[in-house]
Protein backbone atom coordinates (compact mmCIF):
# COMPACT_ATOMS: atom_id res chain seq x y z
CA UNK A 1 0.00 0.00 0.00
CA UNK A 2 2.77 2.31 0.66
CA UNK A 3 5.00 1.43 -1.79
CA UNK A 4 2.97 3.52 -4.67
CA UNK A 5 2.72 6.66 -1.96
CA UNK A 6 6.75 6.63 -1.29
CA UNK A 7 7.40 6.47 -5.25
CA UNK A 8 5.15 9.18 -6.29
CA UNK A 9 6.86 11.16 -3.58
CA UNK A 10 10.32 10.55 -4.86
CA UNK A 11 8.85 11.62 -8.20
CA UNK A 12 7.66 14.73 -6.90
CA UNK A 13 10.45 15.57 -4.85
CA UNK A 14 13.03 16.72 -8.04
CA UNK A 15 9.97 18.41 -9.42
CA UNK A 16 9.00 20.51 -6.54
CA UNK A 17 12.87 21.25 -6.08
CA UNK A 18 13.90 22.55 -10.03
CA UNK A 19 12.99 25.95 -9.88
CA UNK A 20 14.86 28.97 -10.13
CA UNK A 21 16.46 30.48 -6.55
CA UNK A 22 18.00 33.80 -6.38
CA UNK A 23 21.89 34.43 -5.04
CA UNK A 24 22.37 37.90 -3.71
CA UNK A 25 24.90 40.31 -2.14
CA UNK A 26 25.11 43.52 -0.58
CA UNK A 27 28.19 46.11 -1.73
CA UNK A 28 28.77 46.74 2.00
CA UNK A 29 28.03 44.77 5.28
CA UNK A 30 28.52 47.95 7.57
CA UNK A 31 27.23 51.84 7.00
CA UNK A 32 29.49 54.06 9.64
CA UNK A 33 28.06 57.49 10.54
CA UNK A 34 30.57 60.13 11.18
CA UNK A 35 30.54 62.97 12.33
CA UNK A 36 30.48 64.51 8.68
CA UNK A 37 27.94 61.88 7.06
CA UNK A 38 25.49 63.69 4.08
CA UNK A 39 24.09 60.27 3.56
CA UNK A 40 25.20 56.59 1.41
CA UNK A 41 23.89 54.10 -0.93
CA UNK A 42 24.13 50.75 -0.78
CA UNK A 43 23.98 48.39 -4.26
CA UNK A 44 22.23 44.84 -4.37
CA UNK A 45 23.46 42.70 -6.98
CA UNK A 46 22.57 39.08 -7.52
CA UNK A 47 21.54 36.78 -10.10
CA UNK A 48 18.99 34.11 -10.90
CA UNK A 49 20.04 30.94 -10.99
CA UNK A 50 17.78 28.15 -13.03
CA UNK A 51 17.72 24.53 -12.69
CA UNK A 52 18.53 22.35 -15.59
CA UNK A 53 14.74 21.12 -15.85
CA UNK A 54 13.14 24.65 -15.22
CA UNK A 55 10.91 24.80 -17.58
CA UNK A 56 11.13 28.41 -19.75
CA UNK A 57 8.65 31.30 -18.14
CA UNK A 58 6.28 33.00 -20.88
CA UNK A 59 6.38 35.91 -18.66
CA UNK A 60 9.83 38.04 -17.93
CA UNK A 61 11.29 38.13 -14.72
CA UNK A 62 10.30 40.72 -12.28
CA UNK A 63 12.65 41.71 -9.33
CA UNK A 64 11.40 43.80 -6.06
CA UNK A 65 13.92 44.57 -3.63
CA UNK A 66 13.01 46.27 -0.22
CA UNK A 67 15.20 47.39 2.11
CA UNK A 68 13.74 47.62 5.81
CA UNK A 69 15.22 49.32 8.72
CA UNK A 70 14.69 48.43 12.63
CA UNK A 71 10.81 47.70 13.49
CA UNK A 72 9.48 50.62 16.10
CA UNK A 73 5.82 51.13 17.07
CA UNK A 74 4.56 54.46 16.52
CA UNK A 75 1.60 56.72 17.70
CA UNK A 76 -0.06 59.14 15.53
CA UNK A 77 -1.70 61.98 16.93
CA UNK A 78 -4.10 64.16 15.11
CA UNK A 79 -3.79 67.99 16.52
CA UNK A 80 -7.09 69.51 16.86
CA UNK A 81 -8.25 73.45 18.00
CA UNK A 82 -9.52 73.86 21.00
CA UNK A 83 -10.61 77.38 22.57
CA UNK A 84 -7.75 79.01 19.78
CA UNK A 85 -4.69 76.33 21.46
CA UNK A 86 -3.92 73.42 19.10
CA UNK A 87 -3.56 70.29 21.34
CA UNK A 88 -2.93 67.29 20.30
CA UNK A 89 -6.47 65.22 20.88
CA UNK A 90 -7.15 61.82 18.91
CA UNK A 91 -4.13 58.94 18.35
CA UNK A 92 -4.09 55.68 16.73
CA UNK A 93 -0.91 53.08 17.35
CA UNK A 94 0.83 52.25 14.47
CA UNK A 95 2.15 48.30 15.29
CA UNK A 96 6.03 47.27 14.44
CA UNK A 97 6.42 49.32 11.07
CA UNK A 98 10.07 50.14 9.50
CA UNK A 99 11.32 52.66 10.75
CA UNK A 100 12.93 53.22 6.98
CA UNK A 101 11.66 51.67 4.12
CA UNK A 102 13.15 51.63 0.66
CA UNK A 103 11.67 49.81 -2.25
CA UNK A 104 13.19 48.90 -6.06
CA UNK A 105 11.54 47.39 -8.72
CA UNK A 106 11.89 46.36 -12.47
CA UNK A 107 8.87 47.53 -13.61
CA UNK A 108 5.89 49.53 -12.09
CA UNK A 109 4.85 47.48 -8.87
CA UNK A 110 1.01 47.29 -10.09
CA UNK A 111 2.26 44.96 -13.29
CA UNK A 112 4.80 42.89 -11.00
CA UNK A 113 2.54 40.88 -9.12
CA UNK A 114 -1.20 41.67 -7.77
CA UNK A 115 -2.53 42.96 -5.01
CA UNK A 116 -3.39 39.03 -3.50
CA UNK A 117 0.48 38.15 -4.25
CA UNK A 118 1.96 41.64 -2.79
CA UNK A 119 -0.48 41.40 0.92
CA UNK A 120 0.83 38.16 1.69
CA UNK A 121 4.32 39.50 1.42
CA UNK A 122 3.33 43.08 2.83
CA UNK A 123 5.30 44.73 -0.24
CA UNK A 124 4.38 48.00 -1.14
CA UNK A 125 3.19 51.02 0.76
CA UNK A 126 -0.42 50.02 -0.10
CA UNK A 127 -0.04 46.60 1.29
CA UNK A 128 2.10 47.52 4.35
CA UNK A 129 0.64 46.79 7.70
CA UNK A 130 0.58 49.13 9.98
CA UNK A 131 -1.01 46.58 12.62
CA UNK A 132 -0.64 42.93 12.93
CA UNK A 133 1.46 40.71 10.26
CA UNK A 134 0.95 40.75 6.13
CA UNK A 135 -2.64 38.91 5.10
CA UNK A 136 -3.98 38.04 2.20
CA UNK A 137 -6.64 40.80 2.27
CA UNK A 138 -5.41 44.36 1.78
CA UNK A 139 -4.60 46.32 4.86
CA UNK A 140 -7.56 48.60 5.42
CA UNK A 141 -6.33 52.86 6.11
CA UNK A 142 -6.90 55.43 7.69
CA UNK A 143 -6.41 58.94 8.20
CA UNK A 144 -3.35 58.25 10.70
CA UNK A 145 -1.77 55.90 8.45
CA UNK A 146 -1.91 58.51 5.42
CA UNK A 147 -0.68 60.55 7.84
CA UNK A 148 2.55 58.60 8.75
CA UNK A 149 3.48 57.78 4.82
CA UNK A 150 3.06 60.83 4.23
CA UNK A 151 5.41 62.14 7.04
CA UNK A 152 8.07 59.39 6.02
CA UNK A 153 8.18 60.26 2.43
CA UNK A 154 8.93 63.64 2.75
CA UNK A 155 11.64 62.61 5.73
CA UNK A 156 12.91 60.66 2.68
CA UNK A 157 12.66 58.11 4.96
CA UNK A 158 10.17 55.78 2.91
CA UNK A 159 10.93 55.79 -1.11
CA UNK A 160 9.68 53.90 -3.98
CA UNK A 161 11.82 53.92 -7.55
CA UNK A 162 9.35 51.44 -9.94
CA UNK A 163 11.85 50.87 -13.00
CA UNK A 164 15.51 51.54 -10.82
CA UNK A 165 16.38 47.35 -10.67
CA UNK A 166 18.52 46.76 -13.83
CA UNK A 167 18.97 43.59 -15.12
CA UNK A 168 22.70 43.43 -16.83
CA UNK A 169 21.83 40.39 -18.31
CA UNK A 170 19.02 37.60 -19.06
CA UNK A 171 19.66 36.06 -15.12
CA UNK A 172 22.19 39.24 -13.44
CA UNK A 173 20.30 42.58 -12.12
CA UNK A 174 21.75 45.22 -9.85
CA UNK A 175 20.31 48.48 -8.27
CA UNK A 176 21.28 51.13 -5.68
CA UNK A 177 19.16 52.61 -2.64
CA UNK A 178 19.95 55.80 -1.14
CA UNK A 179 20.51 56.52 2.56
CA UNK A 180 19.73 59.65 3.37
CA UNK A 181 21.60 61.81 5.89
CA UNK A 182 18.91 61.39 8.59
CA UNK A 183 18.90 57.77 8.47
CA UNK A 184 18.08 55.45 11.63
CA UNK A 185 21.09 53.18 12.85
CA UNK A 186 20.27 49.29 13.28
CA UNK A 187 20.42 46.31 11.80
CA UNK A 188 19.04 46.41 7.91
CA UNK A 189 17.09 43.59 5.91
CA UNK A 190 17.73 43.64 1.90
CA UNK A 191 15.14 41.58 1.21
CA UNK A 192 14.66 40.64 -2.96
CA UNK A 193 11.57 39.18 -4.65
CA UNK A 194 11.40 37.46 -8.31
CA UNK A 195 8.83 37.22 -9.67
CA UNK A 196 7.30 36.41 -13.20
CA UNK A 197 3.75 35.96 -14.39
CA UNK A 198 2.23 37.52 -10.87
CA UNK A 199 3.38 34.72 -9.75
CA UNK A 200 6.54 34.85 -6.44
CA UNK A 201 9.26 32.00 -7.58
CA UNK A 202 11.68 32.95 -4.87
CA UNK A 203 12.89 35.70 -2.24
CA UNK A 204 16.01 35.74 -0.59
CA UNK A 205 17.36 38.10 2.41
CA UNK A 206 21.00 39.83 3.79
CA UNK A 207 21.54 41.76 6.38
CA UNK A 208 23.88 45.01 7.35
CA UNK A 209 24.15 47.37 10.11
CA UNK A 210 24.21 50.93 10.61
CA UNK A 211 25.93 52.43 13.18
CA UNK A 212 27.86 55.40 14.41
CA UNK A 213 31.47 55.54 15.03
CA UNK A 214 33.93 57.80 16.56
CA UNK A 215 32.38 60.74 18.68
CA UNK A 216 28.95 60.09 18.40
CA UNK A 217 28.76 56.48 19.00
CA UNK A 218 31.26 57.51 22.08
CA UNK A 219 28.47 60.51 22.71
CA UNK A 220 25.37 57.57 22.43
CA UNK A 221 27.17 54.93 24.23
CA UNK A 222 27.86 57.17 27.06
CA UNK A 223 24.17 58.74 27.08
CA UNK A 224 22.84 55.19 27.13
CA UNK A 225 25.23 53.67 29.71
CA UNK A 226 25.82 56.66 31.88
CA UNK A 227 23.01 59.41 31.48
CA UNK A 228 24.63 61.23 34.84
CA UNK A 229 28.28 61.68 33.52
CA UNK A 230 26.21 62.19 29.86
CA UNK A 231 24.39 65.32 31.86
CA UNK A 232 27.20 66.86 33.57
CA UNK A 233 29.22 66.60 30.25
CA UNK A 234 26.43 68.21 28.47
CA UNK A 235 26.60 71.00 30.87
CA UNK A 236 30.30 71.37 31.28
CA UNK A 237 30.13 71.54 27.16
CA UNK A 238 27.48 74.43 27.36
CA UNK A 239 29.00 76.44 30.30
CA UNK A 240 32.55 76.52 27.89
CA UNK A 241 30.32 77.24 25.14
CA UNK A 242 28.82 80.08 26.64
CA UNK A 243 32.12 80.89 28.20
CA UNK A 244 34.17 80.94 25.22
CA UNK A 245 31.61 83.38 23.04
CA UNK A 246 31.19 85.90 25.80
CA UNK A 247 35.31 86.17 25.49
CA UNK A 248 34.84 86.44 21.82
CA UNK A 249 32.37 88.85 21.08
CA UNK A 250 33.26 90.70 24.55
CA UNK A 251 32.69 94.43 23.99
CA UNK A 252 35.71 96.30 25.52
Amino acid sequence: MWRPLVLAAALLCPLAASAETLVTALSSERVAITSNFTGSAVTIFGTVERDVHTVARASPYEIVVTLTGPLRTVVARRKEQVAGVWINRSSDTLERVPSFLAIATTAPMESVAGKPVRARQGLGFDMLPTSGVPDALPPIRNDFDAAFFRIMQKKKLFSLTEGSVDFLSPQLFRTSIDLPANVPVGWYNATVYLFSGGVLLAKTSESFAISKSGFEQYVTLLAHRSPLAYGLLAVLVAVATGWLASVVFRKD
